[in-house]
Protein backbone atom coordinates (compact mmCIF):
# COMPACT_ATOMS: atom_id res chain seq x y z
CA UNK A 1 0.00 0.00 0.00
CA UNK A 2 2.87 2.37 0.78
CA UNK A 3 4.27 1.79 -2.73
CA UNK A 4 0.90 2.67 -4.25
CA UNK A 5 0.58 5.87 -2.24
CA UNK A 6 4.09 6.90 -3.27
CA UNK A 7 3.26 6.31 -6.95
CA UNK A 8 0.08 8.41 -6.68
CA UNK A 9 1.85 11.25 -4.89
CA UNK A 10 4.73 11.15 -7.39
CA UNK A 11 2.35 11.16 -10.36
CA UNK A 12 0.40 14.14 -9.05
CA UNK A 13 3.53 16.04 -8.06
CA UNK A 14 5.09 15.42 -11.48
CA UNK A 15 2.04 16.94 -13.15
CA UNK A 16 2.53 20.04 -11.05
CA UNK A 17 6.18 20.74 -11.86
CA UNK A 18 6.82 24.28 -13.10
CA UNK A 19 9.83 26.55 -13.18
CA UNK A 20 9.84 27.78 -9.61
CA UNK A 21 11.99 30.04 -7.50
CA UNK A 22 13.75 28.09 -4.76
CA UNK A 23 13.14 29.73 -1.40
CA UNK A 24 15.79 28.76 1.12
CA UNK A 25 14.64 28.76 4.70
CA UNK A 26 17.09 29.30 7.54
CA UNK A 27 16.16 28.97 11.23
CA UNK A 28 15.97 32.18 13.24
CA UNK A 29 18.47 31.48 16.03
CA UNK A 30 16.94 34.17 18.25
CA UNK A 31 13.66 32.24 18.42
CA UNK A 32 12.96 29.70 21.15
CA UNK A 33 16.32 30.17 22.90
CA UNK A 34 16.74 28.09 26.06
CA UNK A 35 13.76 25.78 25.57
CA UNK A 36 14.14 22.21 26.81
CA UNK A 37 12.61 20.33 23.88
CA UNK A 38 13.04 16.97 25.61
CA UNK A 39 10.44 18.08 28.17
CA UNK A 40 8.22 20.17 25.92
CA UNK A 41 7.88 17.50 23.24
CA UNK A 42 8.22 14.47 25.49
CA UNK A 43 5.44 12.68 23.59
CA UNK A 44 7.28 12.70 20.26
CA UNK A 45 7.95 8.97 20.48
CA UNK A 46 5.13 6.46 20.70
CA UNK A 47 5.21 4.57 23.99
CA UNK A 48 4.16 1.32 22.31
CA UNK A 49 6.80 0.81 19.65
CA UNK A 50 9.19 3.75 20.09
CA UNK A 51 8.48 5.25 16.66
CA UNK A 52 8.04 9.01 16.16
CA UNK A 53 4.45 10.28 16.31
CA UNK A 54 5.38 13.95 16.10
CA UNK A 55 3.21 14.31 13.00
CA UNK A 56 0.21 14.42 15.31
CA UNK A 57 1.24 17.71 16.90
CA UNK A 58 -0.51 20.79 15.58
CA UNK A 59 0.62 24.42 15.51
CA UNK A 60 -1.36 27.66 15.64
CA UNK A 61 0.29 31.11 15.50
CA UNK A 62 -1.89 33.98 16.70
CA UNK A 63 -2.03 37.59 15.52
CA UNK A 64 0.20 38.76 18.40
CA UNK A 65 2.90 36.22 17.48
CA UNK A 66 2.23 33.85 20.35
CA UNK A 67 1.98 30.19 19.41
CA UNK A 68 0.37 27.08 20.83
CA UNK A 69 1.26 23.47 20.05
CA UNK A 70 -1.42 20.84 20.70
CA UNK A 71 -0.22 17.35 21.60
CA UNK A 72 -2.62 15.16 19.63
CA UNK A 73 -5.56 14.13 21.85
CA UNK A 74 -3.70 14.62 25.13
CA UNK A 75 -4.79 17.26 27.61
CA UNK A 76 -1.62 19.23 27.01
CA UNK A 77 -1.32 22.50 25.09
CA UNK A 78 2.13 24.15 25.04
CA UNK A 79 2.04 27.96 24.95
CA UNK A 80 4.95 30.06 23.61
CA UNK A 81 5.50 33.82 23.57
CA UNK A 82 6.18 35.85 20.41
CA UNK A 83 9.92 35.08 20.71
CA UNK A 84 9.32 31.35 20.91
CA UNK A 85 10.05 31.11 24.63
CA UNK A 86 8.09 28.30 26.27
CA UNK A 87 5.65 29.78 28.77
CA UNK A 88 3.69 26.83 30.13
CA UNK A 89 1.62 23.75 29.43
CA UNK A 90 -2.12 24.32 29.68
CA UNK A 91 -4.38 21.57 31.02
CA UNK A 92 -8.12 21.96 30.45
CA UNK A 93 -10.58 21.66 33.33
CA UNK A 94 -14.09 22.68 34.39
CA UNK A 95 -14.91 24.73 37.48
CA UNK A 96 -17.05 21.74 38.43
CA UNK A 97 -14.34 19.34 39.57
CA UNK A 98 -16.53 16.34 38.84
CA UNK A 99 -16.87 17.19 35.15
CA UNK A 100 -14.14 16.20 32.70
CA UNK A 101 -13.56 17.32 29.08
CA UNK A 102 -13.98 14.45 26.63
CA UNK A 103 -11.88 13.37 23.66
CA UNK A 104 -9.84 16.56 23.53
CA UNK A 105 -8.84 17.93 20.13
CA UNK A 106 -6.17 20.44 19.02
CA UNK A 107 -6.62 24.18 19.41
CA UNK A 108 -7.99 25.69 16.20
CA UNK A 109 -7.94 29.39 17.05
CA UNK A 110 -8.91 32.16 19.42
CA UNK A 111 -12.14 34.12 19.93
CA UNK A 112 -11.30 37.31 21.79
CA UNK A 113 -9.21 36.15 24.74
CA UNK A 114 -10.48 32.55 24.69
CA UNK A 115 -8.85 29.64 22.88
CA UNK A 116 -11.10 27.05 21.26
CA UNK A 117 -10.56 23.41 20.35
CA UNK A 118 -11.70 21.59 17.25
CA UNK A 119 -14.99 19.73 17.72
CA UNK A 120 -14.57 16.19 19.06
CA UNK A 121 -16.45 13.14 17.82
CA UNK A 122 -19.58 14.17 19.70
CA UNK A 123 -19.43 17.75 18.41
CA UNK A 124 -18.14 19.41 21.61
CA UNK A 125 -16.03 22.55 21.19
CA UNK A 126 -14.33 23.83 24.34
CA UNK A 127 -13.51 27.52 24.85
CA UNK A 128 -10.94 28.09 27.60
CA UNK A 129 -8.78 30.83 29.08
CA UNK A 130 -4.99 30.85 29.40
CA UNK A 131 -5.26 29.01 32.71
CA UNK A 132 -7.12 26.13 31.07
CA UNK A 133 -10.52 26.88 32.62
CA UNK A 134 -13.31 25.89 30.22
CA UNK A 135 -15.72 28.83 30.32
CA UNK A 136 -17.99 27.95 27.41
CA UNK A 137 -18.99 25.01 25.23
CA UNK A 138 -20.28 24.96 21.65
CA UNK A 139 -22.00 22.09 19.91
CA UNK A 140 -21.43 21.19 16.25
CA UNK A 141 -24.02 18.82 14.74
CA UNK A 142 -21.71 17.38 12.08
CA UNK A 143 -18.09 16.34 11.71
CA UNK A 144 -15.89 19.45 11.82
CA UNK A 145 -12.61 18.80 10.03
CA UNK A 146 -11.17 22.31 10.24
CA UNK A 147 -12.22 25.43 12.16
CA UNK A 148 -10.93 28.96 11.61
CA UNK A 149 -11.51 32.04 13.77
CA UNK A 150 -12.45 35.03 11.62
CA UNK A 151 -13.04 37.64 14.34
CA UNK A 152 -14.09 37.62 18.00
CA UNK A 153 -17.24 35.58 17.39
CA UNK A 154 -17.34 34.17 13.84
CA UNK A 155 -15.86 30.75 13.05
CA UNK A 156 -15.56 29.28 9.56
CA UNK A 157 -15.94 25.50 9.53
CA UNK A 158 -15.07 22.91 6.92
CA UNK A 159 -16.82 19.66 7.71
CA UNK A 160 -19.32 17.11 6.58
CA UNK A 161 -22.14 14.77 7.45
CA UNK A 162 -23.38 11.40 6.21
CA UNK A 163 -26.67 11.14 4.36
CA UNK A 164 -28.34 7.89 3.30
CA UNK A 165 -26.20 7.23 0.22
CA UNK A 166 -24.04 10.34 0.15
CA UNK A 167 -21.56 12.27 2.23
CA UNK A 168 -22.10 16.02 2.29
CA UNK A 169 -18.96 18.18 2.44
CA UNK A 170 -19.62 21.77 3.42
CA UNK A 171 -18.18 25.10 4.50
CA UNK A 172 -20.26 27.02 6.99
CA UNK A 173 -20.08 30.21 9.02
CA UNK A 174 -20.95 29.97 12.71
CA UNK A 175 -21.99 33.02 14.74
CA UNK A 176 -20.96 32.00 18.26
CA UNK A 177 -23.06 34.77 19.82
CA UNK A 178 -26.36 33.64 18.34
CA UNK A 179 -25.53 30.03 17.50
CA UNK A 180 -26.82 30.58 13.97
CA UNK A 181 -25.02 28.92 11.10
CA UNK A 182 -24.91 29.75 7.40
CA UNK A 183 -23.87 27.22 4.75
CA UNK A 184 -21.58 28.94 2.24
CA UNK A 185 -20.97 26.06 -0.17
CA UNK A 186 -21.26 22.28 -0.29
CA UNK A 187 -20.60 19.21 -2.42
CA UNK A 188 -21.79 15.62 -2.33
CA UNK A 189 -19.74 12.43 -2.47
CA UNK A 190 -21.48 9.24 -3.55
CA UNK A 191 -21.30 6.72 -0.70
CA UNK A 192 -22.83 3.83 -2.64
CA UNK A 193 -20.30 1.04 -2.14
CA UNK A 194 -22.36 -1.68 -3.82
CA UNK A 195 -19.62 -2.82 -6.17
CA UNK A 196 -21.51 -5.98 -7.05
CA UNK A 197 -24.14 -4.11 -9.08
CA UNK A 198 -21.48 -2.04 -10.87
CA UNK A 199 -19.04 -4.88 -11.42
CA UNK A 200 -15.83 -2.81 -11.41
CA UNK A 201 -13.88 -0.20 -9.49
CA UNK A 202 -11.41 2.49 -10.65
CA UNK A 203 -8.98 3.70 -8.00
CA UNK A 204 -8.20 7.12 -9.50
CA UNK A 205 -11.90 7.95 -9.91
CA UNK A 206 -12.39 7.18 -6.24
CA UNK A 207 -9.47 9.42 -5.23
CA UNK A 208 -10.84 12.23 -7.39
CA UNK A 209 -14.29 11.92 -5.85
CA UNK A 210 -12.70 12.04 -2.39
CA UNK A 211 -11.15 15.40 -3.32
CA UNK A 212 -14.39 16.98 -4.57
CA UNK A 213 -15.40 18.23 -1.17
CA UNK A 214 -11.96 18.93 0.26
CA UNK A 215 -12.56 22.62 0.71
CA UNK A 216 -9.64 24.74 1.93
CA UNK A 217 -10.33 27.77 4.12
CA UNK A 218 -8.10 30.75 4.91
CA UNK A 219 -8.44 34.24 6.38
CA UNK A 220 -6.74 36.95 4.32
CA UNK A 221 -7.03 40.71 4.86
CA UNK A 222 -10.41 40.60 6.58
CA UNK A 223 -11.92 38.13 4.13
CA UNK A 224 -12.69 34.41 4.18
CA UNK A 225 -11.19 32.57 1.22
CA UNK A 226 -12.71 29.21 0.25
CA UNK A 227 -11.09 27.10 -2.46
CA UNK A 228 -11.65 23.62 -3.83
CA UNK A 229 -9.03 21.45 -5.56
CA UNK A 230 -11.38 19.90 -8.11
CA UNK A 231 -13.39 22.83 -9.46
CA UNK A 232 -10.42 25.25 -9.14
CA UNK A 233 -12.64 28.08 -7.90
CA UNK A 234 -11.53 30.62 -5.30
CA UNK A 235 -14.53 32.09 -3.49
CA UNK A 236 -14.21 35.22 -1.33
CA UNK A 237 -16.67 36.04 1.48
CA UNK A 238 -17.00 38.69 4.13
CA UNK A 239 -17.31 37.62 7.76
CA UNK A 240 -21.11 37.69 7.55
CA UNK A 241 -21.04 35.04 4.83
CA UNK A 242 -21.80 37.31 1.87
CA UNK A 243 -20.00 36.26 -1.29
CA UNK A 244 -17.75 38.97 -2.70
CA UNK A 245 -16.18 37.23 -5.69
CA UNK A 246 -15.53 33.91 -7.41
CA UNK A 247 -12.55 33.27 -9.69
CA UNK A 248 -11.00 30.30 -11.45
CA UNK A 249 -7.36 29.54 -10.70
CA UNK A 250 -5.23 30.61 -13.64
CA UNK A 251 -3.07 27.53 -14.21
CA UNK A 252 -3.77 24.12 -15.65
CA UNK A 253 -5.14 21.42 -13.33
CA UNK A 254 -3.20 18.24 -12.66
CA UNK A 255 -4.22 15.26 -14.76
CA UNK A 256 -3.42 11.58 -15.12
CA UNK A 257 -3.21 9.93 -18.53
CA UNK A 258 -4.83 6.61 -19.35
CA UNK A 259 -1.44 4.92 -19.07
CA UNK A 260 -0.77 6.43 -15.65
CA UNK A 261 -4.20 5.41 -14.38
CA UNK A 262 -3.70 1.83 -15.56
CA UNK A 263 -0.29 1.73 -13.85
CA UNK A 264 -1.89 2.89 -10.59
CA UNK A 265 -4.71 0.36 -10.99
CA UNK A 266 -2.21 -2.48 -11.49
CA UNK A 267 -0.21 -1.31 -8.48
CA UNK A 268 -3.37 -1.43 -6.36
CA UNK A 269 -4.15 -4.95 -7.63
CA UNK A 270 -0.64 -6.07 -6.68
CA UNK A 271 -1.01 -4.57 -3.21
CA UNK A 272 -4.35 -6.33 -2.71
CA UNK A 273 -2.86 -9.66 -3.74
CA UNK A 274 0.07 -9.10 -1.38
CA UNK A 275 -2.42 -8.36 1.42
CA UNK A 276 -4.32 -11.63 0.94
CA UNK A 277 -4.58 -13.10 4.43
CA UNK A 278 -3.27 -16.54 5.22
CA UNK A 279 -6.54 -17.41 6.95
CA UNK A 280 -8.70 -20.29 5.87
CA UNK A 281 -11.94 -18.37 6.45
CA UNK A 282 -13.68 -18.64 3.08
CA UNK A 283 -15.64 -15.42 3.61
CA UNK A 284 -12.48 -13.35 4.09
CA UNK A 285 -10.77 -14.90 1.09
CA UNK A 286 -13.89 -14.42 -1.03
CA UNK A 287 -14.00 -10.74 -0.08
CA UNK A 288 -10.39 -10.16 -1.16
CA UNK A 289 -10.73 -12.16 -4.36
CA UNK A 290 -13.90 -10.28 -5.31
CA UNK A 291 -12.17 -6.96 -4.62
CA UNK A 292 -9.26 -7.95 -6.87
CA UNK A 293 -11.76 -8.86 -9.60
CA UNK A 294 -13.48 -5.46 -9.34
CA UNK A 295 -10.11 -3.72 -9.81
CA UNK A 296 -9.13 -6.00 -12.69
CA UNK A 297 -12.48 -5.35 -14.39
CA UNK A 298 -11.95 -1.62 -13.88
CA UNK A 299 -8.93 -1.53 -16.21
CA UNK A 300 -11.08 -1.87 -19.35
CA UNK A 301 -13.18 1.10 -18.19
CA UNK A 302 -10.19 3.47 -18.04
CA UNK A 303 -10.58 5.21 -21.38
CA UNK A 304 -9.64 8.88 -20.96
CA UNK A 305 -7.40 11.18 -18.90
CA UNK A 306 -8.79 12.29 -15.57
CA UNK A 307 -8.61 15.71 -13.94
CA UNK A 308 -7.05 15.31 -10.48
CA UNK A 309 -7.46 18.94 -9.49
CA UNK A 310 -5.49 22.17 -9.28
CA UNK A 311 -3.79 21.58 -5.90
CA UNK A 312 -3.74 19.37 -2.82
CA UNK A 313 -2.97 21.85 -0.01
CA UNK A 314 -3.67 25.58 0.32
CA UNK A 315 -1.81 27.49 3.04
CA UNK A 316 -2.17 31.16 3.83
CA UNK A 317 1.03 32.94 2.83
CA UNK A 318 2.46 36.26 3.93
CA UNK A 319 0.86 39.54 2.78
CA UNK A 320 -2.41 38.77 0.97
CA UNK A 321 -1.18 35.56 -0.63
CA UNK A 322 -2.27 31.93 -0.56
CA UNK A 323 0.22 29.18 -1.38
CA UNK A 324 -1.39 26.44 -3.49
CA UNK A 325 0.78 23.30 -3.36
CA UNK A 326 0.80 20.50 -5.90
CA UNK A 327 1.94 18.06 -3.25
CA UNK A 328 3.83 19.50 -0.32
CA UNK A 329 4.75 16.16 1.25
CA UNK A 330 7.03 14.90 -1.52
CA UNK A 331 10.59 15.64 -0.42
CA UNK A 332 12.12 18.33 -2.63
CA UNK A 333 8.94 18.70 -4.68
CA UNK A 334 6.85 21.12 -2.61
CA UNK A 335 6.22 23.35 -5.60
CA UNK A 336 3.48 25.93 -5.10
CA UNK A 337 1.73 28.80 -6.86
CA UNK A 338 1.65 32.12 -5.02
CA UNK A 339 -1.88 33.42 -5.50
CA UNK A 340 -2.64 37.07 -4.72
CA UNK A 341 -6.14 37.50 -3.31
CA UNK A 342 -6.27 41.23 -4.07
CA UNK A 343 -5.17 40.71 -7.70
CA UNK A 344 -7.18 37.53 -8.18
CA UNK A 345 -4.33 35.76 -9.93
CA UNK A 346 -1.13 33.81 -9.39
CA UNK A 347 1.92 36.07 -9.25
CA UNK A 348 4.80 33.58 -8.99
CA UNK A 349 5.79 30.03 -8.20
CA UNK A 350 8.12 28.76 -5.53
CA UNK A 351 9.55 25.79 -3.67
CA UNK A 352 10.93 25.63 -0.13
CA UNK A 353 14.29 24.14 0.79
CA UNK A 354 16.02 23.89 4.14
CA UNK A 355 19.43 22.46 5.01
CA UNK A 356 18.82 22.17 8.75
CA UNK A 357 15.33 20.62 8.97
CA UNK A 358 13.31 17.90 7.28
CA UNK A 359 10.46 20.11 6.15
CA UNK A 360 6.98 18.74 6.76
CA UNK A 361 4.63 21.15 5.04
CA UNK A 362 1.06 20.65 6.17
CA UNK A 363 -1.62 23.12 7.20
CA UNK A 364 -1.12 22.19 10.85
CA UNK A 365 2.68 22.08 10.99
CA UNK A 366 3.72 24.96 8.72
CA UNK A 367 2.43 28.52 9.22
CA UNK A 368 3.23 31.80 7.45
CA UNK A 369 2.94 34.84 9.70
CA UNK A 370 4.37 38.34 9.76
CA UNK A 371 7.00 37.70 7.11
CA UNK A 372 8.27 34.52 8.83
CA UNK A 373 7.57 30.81 8.40
CA UNK A 374 6.82 28.84 11.57
CA UNK A 375 6.81 25.09 11.92
CA UNK A 376 6.85 22.07 14.16
CA UNK A 377 9.73 20.41 12.38
CA UNK A 378 12.40 17.72 12.78
CA UNK A 379 16.01 18.86 13.15
CA UNK A 380 18.46 16.87 11.03
CA UNK A 381 21.37 14.99 12.61
CA UNK A 382 20.12 15.71 16.11
CA UNK A 383 21.04 13.84 19.27
CA UNK A 384 18.11 13.56 21.63
CA UNK A 385 14.75 15.13 20.89
CA UNK A 386 14.72 16.17 17.20
CA UNK A 387 11.36 17.95 17.20
CA UNK A 388 11.38 21.76 17.47
CA UNK A 389 9.10 24.74 17.23
CA UNK A 390 11.13 26.83 14.81
CA UNK A 391 10.79 30.17 13.08
CA UNK A 392 12.37 30.42 9.63
CA UNK A 393 13.62 33.42 7.79
CA UNK A 394 13.93 33.59 4.03
CA UNK A 395 17.57 33.62 2.94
Amino acid sequence: MKNLLFIIVLAIATCFQVDAQVIKLVPDKTYGVGNDWNKIFDTYYDTLDGRPNGLRKQLIVFDDGKAIVSHATRNKYSLFDSNGKFLKDITLYFSDKGKKPRNLQPVEGKLGNLYFTKANNTGDVYLFDDKGLIVKELKIKYQALEMLALDDYHIAIYGGTSWTNKYRHLVSLLDTKTGKEKILCDAFEDMNTDLKSKGYFIYTESKRNDMKGRWQIAKVNGKLIVSNPIDGLVRTYDFNGNRISEKLLDWEPQSLSVEEQIALQNARIKDLKDELPGETDERVLRFYNNLVSYYENGIQHIKEPINMGWFTIAIRGNDDNILFFGDAEVAGQNTFHVYSVSKGQSISTGSFQCEDYDLAITKKRFVCHGGYYYGVQVLKNCEGMPLRLVRFKQE
